[in-house]
């Protein structure tokens, strides 16, 4: 899960204060390093069809787009966060006015995940215990120097699209300061699920009304190969340990519906820190979006 958060300076303190390192290197230490890494990545800027193939499915990349894939995408999430995130296979990136929208493109091979069981989401109930985790880590947060982190509530309730196999959800977080939205899509394919992660600001959000059209975007250009779709399953195939309620409630960090999350700090302190510090250093590095193919 990630989170898009305003530019927070206790966060940027801890970050910049820790040894930031990963199997792919250490941490760009200067902005001009930093500038450097992602102008090594690959830039796909052509409009047409680009495979993923962790996921086997397909991107129809739209014109004044921009995607990077496979062990680029990787690289950039982690150039963007300090966090790495392995199962990131694509990055839709959209720029105007010196602003970045991104959807994150994350393949989950849990096996086949039944829907039979989406009439078991409880969209308050999760509301709920969501809340519950997050202002059970305010302490732990506090101590770390971090403002505390509170649920303001959906800004869209899970709901499921069968012709598609999609769950969408959009959730308003805040501290003192800041709001900003977590917005998710989970579509269903034979072996797995792809998680799209949209990041923007709350305002962005609401600008959208409803959607975000870049989310939109990639939904509408994403699609499994033939023979990974999900009505491709046979029996025989992987399958899941958990139904599509219980894939909602995990991405949400809730383990089932009677049980929280056991350290859900140990997940947001990081991301809230090193996603703040990173898009004040992205804005600053990117005003003008250098593109390349």
């Amino acid at each position: 899960m990630r989170f898009f958060a305003g530019l927070c300076f206790a966060a940027a303190c801890l970050l910049a204060a820790a040894d930031i390192s990963a199997d792919k290197g250490v941490y760009p230490s200067t902005d001009e390093e930093l500038r450097a890494a992602y102008d090594a990545l690959q830039w796909h800027n052509k409009a047409g069809p680009y495979k993923l193939s962790k996921s086997h499915a397909t991107i129809q990349l739209q014109a004044g787009l921009l995607l990077v894939l496979g062990a680029d995408a990787e690289r950039y999430s982690w150039l963007g966060s300090g966090v790495e995130y392995p199962a990131t296979e694509a990055v839709l990136i959209h720029n105007s006015g010196g602003t970045n929208r991104e959807v994150y493109y994350d393949w989950r091979d849990e096996g086949y995940v039944s829907d039979s069981d989406w009439e078991d989401v409880d969209g308050d109930a999760l509301l709920a215990q969501y809340r519950n985790a997050t202002e059970a880590s305010n302490e732990k947060r506090s101590k770390n120097g971090l403002k505390p982190m509170h649920v303001v509530g959906w800004l869209v309730a899970p709901r499921y699209d069968e012709a598609t196999r999609t769950v969408t959800y959009a959730m308003e977080m805040k501290d003192d300061e800041d709001s900003w939205s977590n917005t998710v899509a989970l579509r269903l394919g034979r072996a797995g699920y792809t998680e799209f992660t949209w990041v923007g600001s709350i305002d962005q959000f609401k600008e959208a009304g409803g959607q975000p059209d870049l989310l939109n975007q990639a939904l509408a250009t994403h699609s499994f190969d033939q023979g990974h779709r999900y009505e491709d399953f046979q029996d025989g195939d992987k399958v899941a340990s958990r139904g599509v309620a219980g894939l909602v409630a995990a991405t949400l960090g809730i383990k089932s519906k009677s049980q929280l999350a056991t350290d859900l700090a140990k997940i947001v302190i990081p991301l809230i820190a090193v996603v703040a510090l990173a898009a004040w250093r992205f804005r600053e590095l990117f005003g003008s979006f250098r593109r390349r193919s």
